[in-house]
């Protein structure tokens, strides 16, 4: 009988107790009936290069949250476009000449607002400016979006977010906290849980539709203040799951623009994993 070597995944980042990856990749695997395992390890960005190296040959693939996403591309072989854009790397795989890097936040994000509200968008505004702001800036760019107010406590933080608009022909403007906004048709928000915006504030978001990173708790401050105006919102919940998807494709799978064998059964397995 022939030996089954099996292929080790997991999820790297500091803190990481609160993940959801390993209950979306564990349900994605069984789904697949393959053999592999994914966890989830506390790593600093200090300790990431020597974790690194530490992983034996079975380490096939890993997940990265924060704060890893820009720590780890000097350690990299390759990087897919849309990493290189916006600096930022979630996901690398194992290949013969070292760790590759890829972005599956972006169309985690889009897939996620696409499936929401079925439409495209001209005008949003993001609450933000660090390293996930990136990332739903080119999402947002897909979804159509013309016109962009970047909001930020600091607005030295916003300028490589205002270089990316550019990049992408986004007419970008930069506005504090508590200034009075032009309506949007959708408002994202890149604010950790931990963020707390005044009423004030809060009055000064003028949008139809909001999507929060934030799935922890949930509904947020902003879902909250959305539910009471009676209009719809996101958790970051659908951007994990769609981004775990893309993830899937190139951990168990060929490709990440080639669907699963059965991806269909596979995201019904990864939803009820996480309770959408």
């Amino acid at each position: 009988m022939p030996i089954t070597v099996t292929r080790n995944f997991g999820v790297l980042g500091s803190p990481i107790n609160h993940s959801q990856s390993p209950a979306l990749h564990r349900a994605a695997i069984s789904t697949l009936g393959i053999d592999a395992t994914y966890t989830s390890t506390e790593v600093t960005g200090s300790e990431l290069p020597g974790f690194i190296k530490s992983l034996g040959d079975s380490w096939t693939g890993l997940s990265l949250t924060m704060p890893l996403k820009n720590v780890i591309r000097p350690m990299l072989a390759r990087e897919c476009a849309t990493s290189t854009l916006t600096g930022s790397v979630n996901t690398v795989v194992r290949r013969s000449n070292g760790w590759e890097g890829y972005n599956t936040d972006v169309w985690g994000a889009t897939t996620a607002m696409r499936r929401q509200w079925g439409t495209d968008f001209s005008s949003a505004i993001i609450l933000g400016a660090g390293a996930t702001a990136s990332s739903l800036v080119v999402s947002l760019r897909d979804l159509g979006v013309e016109s962009l107010v970047v909001v930020a406590r600091d607005l030295s933080r916003t300028r490589d977010l205002q270089k990316l608009c550019r990049e992408l022909g986004i007419d970008a403007r930069t506005a504090l906290f508590g200034e009075v906004l032009e309506p949007a048709d959708i408002v994202v928000s890149s604010l950790p849980s931990t963020a707390v915006l005044s009423p004030a504030t809060l009055d000064c978001l003028n949008a139809v539709a909001l999507f929060d990173v934030v799935y922890q708790p949930w509904p947020s401050a902003l879902g909250q203040e959305w539910g009471r105006r009676g209009l719809e919102s996101i958790s970051g919940l659908h951007m994990l799951l769609w981004q775990a998807v893309r993830q899937a494709r190139v951990f168990y799978g060929d490709s990440v623009d080639e669907p699963l064998p059965n991806e269909e059964l596979v995201v019904t397995a990864m939803r009820a994993a996480v309770g959408l």
